[in-house]
């Protein structure tokens, strides 16, 4: 088997930005923007709890392709909770990329949580030039 140590790093595509922030879930209110940590202040315009369990995302700037994107919730509790991301709309348009964030305990019901990290990553495309 070759040793595949030797390969150097690259990011390949041009145009691409790759994002890391969390957050903090407030229960049945949507999350303060000053609990983001990370990129977040910079590229997070608002949050928005539409039902339970269920956080909107919108950023400050459009993207042309969402290439990635994924949530983790903290478990300091040992439960098994879990976070997911659903819908994504404005991707493609002038409009800033929108997002939601689905909390929810390990039977996969959507739940309000109170002080929980959840962290997002995310790689994007911002140009249309270069490879996919």
């Amino acid at each position: 088997m070759a040793n595949r140590t030797f390969y150097p790093s690259y990011s390949y595509g041009s145009g691409r930005v790759f994002l890391d922030f969390a957050f903090t879930c407030n229960n049945t209110s949507a999350p303060l923007t000053s609990s983001l940590i990370g990129a977040g202040t910079d590229v997070i315009a608002s949050f928005s709890r539409s039902v339970a369990g269920v956080i909107v995302v919108t950023m400050k700037d459009a993207f042309v392709k969402c290439i990635k994107i994924s949530a983790e919730l903290d478990d300091t509790a040992n439960d098994g909770s879990y976070a997911t991301v659903g819908t994504l709309t404005n991707e493609g348009t002038n409009l800033g990329l929108q997002f939601t964030v689905r909390t929810r305990v390990a039977a996969g019901t959507l739940t309000d949580f109170s002080a929980r990290k959840c962290g997002v990553s995310a790689v994007l495309k911002n140009g249309n030039w270069g490879t996919a």
